[in-house]
């Protein structure tokens, strides 16, 4: 099962402090147990290397709960020496990751519990009768409960499948969402930046580098681009003069580049981009956690009042009926 950003977080952060100690790395991998990282996994990898197998060995045994674009970073790192500097940026990436995923089930944890109670009292509400009383019909309110939260849940379930299977006419839909696109294509230019960065650091050669980070993105343009990058690296042609001809990229993402080229400091701006275009990712995120939230709590609260509304009107009517 793989690990969740703030437990690779806390694994990488681990495994990064004894290896710029300098203790071997089987021991810095049984030190690591107590961060969320199968404690037998890592054993495993450790009597792999001690036995003589490689690191690619090890990272092999890993391959269920660690993401491959990781490995491919962490096995590049090791063959040059950068293996401890490479962890502490992954580390650091996962744990913002983590972080703004947390904000994102915080904010949307009040309006969602309020919007679940609400349809579990509807159909309550809805057996007030101000002739009558108060009706209580077990088959009426289950009824109601499976229309109104089973129709949501329905809904969600859909919705959750189509995200995980990548549909790409979901994506376009929820680039157009206000915010939430912004955030998404913030975040995944974030993403493909730092994983190009990082994989040219650690020792991969521009040309899977590009691919690779292209699959790390959520984006299926920047996935395009990255395997045509690729394509021209291997007939000998630098990225950075056709990035104009992929829109995914824009003007400053590819002014840094062109410059980083250039230089000679390619890996420092793409760094430098990444954490620009992770800041533009937050603030978008930080906009759609109070936009959306807010807009349940306005579609809820404005049901209320409808049905309150309705209640008294019933019980209007009813006095005028009396005064007839």
């Amino acid at each position: 099962m793989a690990l969740g950003n703030r437990q690779l977080g806390r694994f990488y952060h681990q495994l990064a402090q004894p290896l710029a100690a300098g203790l071997p790395l089987p021991a810095a991998l049984r030190l690591a147990t107590r961060t969320g990282a199968p404690a037998a996994a890592l054993e495993a990898m450790a009597k792999k290397i001690e036995t003589g197998g490689s690191f690619d060995d090890a990272l092999g045994l890993a391959a269920s709960w660690l993401p491959a674009s990781d490995r491919l970073a962490l096995s590049a790192a090791a063959a040059t020496g950068s293996l401890p500097r490479i962890l502490q940026q992954l580390s650091a990436r996962h744990a913002q990751l983590g972080a703004a995923r947390l904000r994102v089930l915080l904010a949307c944890a009040y309006p969602i519990t309020l919007l679940h109670a609400g349809l579990l009292l509807l159909p309550v509400a809805r057996m007030i009768n101000w002739e009558k009383g108060f009706e209580w019909s077990l088959p009426a309110y289950l009824q109601t409960l499976a229309l109104s939260l089973g129709s949501l849940w329905f809904i969600v379930s859909i919705f959750w499948i189509l995200i995980r299977r990548k549909n790409r006419a979901l994506r376009r839909l929820i680039l157009r969402l206000p915010a939430v696109g912004a955030y998404l294509r913030a975040q995944s230019l974030a993403d493909f930046s730092f994983a190009l960065a990082t994989y040219l650091e650690a020792g991969v050669p521009i040309g899977p580098a590009w691919r690779t980070a292209g699959s790390v993105a959520s984006s299926a343009e920047l996935q395009a681009a990255a395997i045509a990058a690729e394509q021209l690296v291997n007939r000998g042609i630098a990225p950075g003069s056709n990035l104009p001809a992929w829109a995914c990229f824009p003007p400053d993402f590819i002014g840094i580049y062109q410059t980083g080229e250039a230089t000679g400091q390619l890996e420092a701006s793409l760094h430098g981009w990444s954490v620009q275009s992770q800041e533009t990712a937050h603030r978008a995120l930080n906009f759609a956690t109070v936009l959306y939230p807010a807009g349940i709590f306005l579609i809820i609260a404005g049901s209320v009042v409808y049905y309150i509304v309705t209640l008294y009107a019933g019980y209007l009517k009813m006095l005028v009926d009396l005064t007839r």
